[in-house]
């Protein structure tokens, strides 16, 4: 394209020439003679032929700069311009430019888009896989890596199956590829045999893509559907049990008081104890719709500067009325520990705790409490003696109805602790039990000692850090 610009004003310059040479022979004749006139011709000719060579030369310069742009273009220097110039190829310079500054505003467009639908892939929690018609991966996002444990380098334009490393999973791609029909899958992926759902469909029109693989961990699906049949199997029982034992002595009842010899002392018994499983009852009740107010954010929190001491005080009394064998050791420091919190729910966090250490001892064992000020957090330690926690059940100990113990179930219903944990986490504190292979559990809530609002359940799950 360049050789037939130059060639061209190349032959236009000559031609220049030749004009510029007629016509000054032609004047000259006209006006001095035919000597004098073809020196005049001459002369214009000379003139005539320095102006084409003047111009070819910036025509040469203009095509060259644009030439060069456009190399500089094709490399990637989106940024690079023609200089116009005042010659005959201006038009074509700008032009050049104008073209090069919609080229630049597109690929903008196009790599901004790009790292938009980038950012959505890699903040879901699925992975996505995409692969070629030979199964070789072009694409996967941050959940699929994480999901595979490769990184992108080592997947990039590889067999699937060389990060995979699961034939069940490069089955279904291959699946695909063959019958172009979306497949669905739950397999048992890796050595943590991690449930999967995986989902594979063709693509067309996707370029080199031509599969999607969307797959799914399931874990966390399957663990709260495990702790849903575990809280209906265990409100199941606990229901069950006080009602089974009512429903036995009122019939006894029933049954004395048809004798005609009826003792009243082993009616008022049965009647004592018909009333305890129905106390039972109520509180459980009562417990549950506790539990459901602090889950929905339904409940009300009253923040007042108390003294953390005095509320361990008076919850440490109530506890020892009620189990007088079990004495409690309070190690608490002569100085208050000032706290800004809901008086009543840190007292039956401070309740909840003291019972179930109680609860968890032998006779004679001692439960000590701790309490002072950390920064601008203030402690609360309970510890008891008990035989402890084994390890694989303290992430569990805050569920509802969980009891690591099976054997001592008649001791409390089990929603003691979910409620410690739903009223800390609404103070936007933390809680955490430790149990040491050598016995004895404490469980150490720390609350803000400033009031910092009622802590949403979704919002306070990332602050307080506890235990599901």
């Amino acid at each position: 394209m360049t050789g037939r610009i130059t060639g061209r004003a190349a032959l236009a310059s000559s031609a220049a020439s030749l004009v510029a040479f007629l016509i000054g022979l032609w004047i000259g004749n006209a006006a001095l003679g035919q000597p004098a006139a073809l020196a005049v011709a001459l002369a214009i000719a000379l003139a005539g032929g320095v102006a084409g060579y003047v111009a070819l030369r910036s025509s040469d310069r203009s095509i060259g700069s644009v030439s060069r742009a456009a190399e500089a273009i094709g490399e990637g220097d989106l940024r690079y311009r023609v200089e116009v110039s005042s010659s005959a190829t201006r038009e074509l310079e700008s032009a050049f430019n104008t073209m090069a500054h919609r080229v630049q505003e597109l690929l903008a467009a196009t790599v901004a888009e790009q790292s938009r639908l980038e950012a959505v892939f890699n903040a879901t929690a699925d992975g996505f896989i995409a692969l070629t018609s030979d199964t070789s991966v072009c694409y996967l996002n941050a959940a699929a890596r994480a999901l595979l444990k490769v990184d992108a380098a080592e997947a990039l334009h590889r067999p699937f199956i060389e990060s995979a490393r699961d034939y069940e999973l490069d089955e279904i791609v291959r699946d695909v590829l063959r019958t172009a029909a979306m497949q669905t899958r739950v397999v048992t992926y890796g050595p943590d045999r991690l449930p999967v759902r995986a989902v594979a469909m063709p693509i067309s029109g996707g370029g080199d893509w031509a599969v999607l693989l969307v797959l799914n961990d399931l874990t966390e699906v399957q663990r709260l559907d495990q702790v849903r049949r575990d809280f209906l199997s265990n409100v199941s029982h606990e229901l069950r049990t006080p009602l089974a034992s009512v429903r036995a002595m009122v019939e006894t009842i029933g049954e004395l008081s048809l004798k005609e010899a009826h003792p009243r002392d082993a009616i008022g018994e049965f009647v004592r104890r018909s009333l305890t499983q129905v106390d039972r009852l109520a509180s459980l009740v009562d417990e549950l719709l506790d539990l459901s107010r602090i889950e929905s954010g339904a409940i009300e929190l009253n923040p007042e500067e108390v003294d953390l001491l005095t509320i361990v005080g008076e919850a440490a009394d109530a506890i020892r009325g009620a189990h007088r064998s079990r004495p409690i050791q309070l190690d608490l420091p002569g100085d208050p520990v000032l706290v800004e919190c809901d008086k009543k729910s840190v007292m039956r966090i401070a309740c909840n705790l003291l019972d179930n250490a109680v609860k968890y001892s032998t006779d004679g064992a001692t439960v000590r409490v701790e309490a002072r000020t950390e920064g601008d957090v203030v402690l609360l330690a309970v510890h008891d003696e008990g035989p402890g926690i084994a390890p694989e059940d303290l992430p569990r100990v805050f569920e509802r109805f969980y009891k690591a113990d099976a054997s001592r179930s008649n001791e409390g219903v089990g929603l003691g602790l979910a409620i410690v944990k739903h009223l800390v986490r609404a103070h936007r504190g933390t809680v955490v039990a430790d149990s040491p292979p050598s016995g004895g559990t404490t469980f150490t809530v720390r609350l803000p000692r400033r009031f910092l609002g009622v802590a949403s359940e979704r919002g306070a799950r990332g602050i307080a850090n506890l235990p599901a």
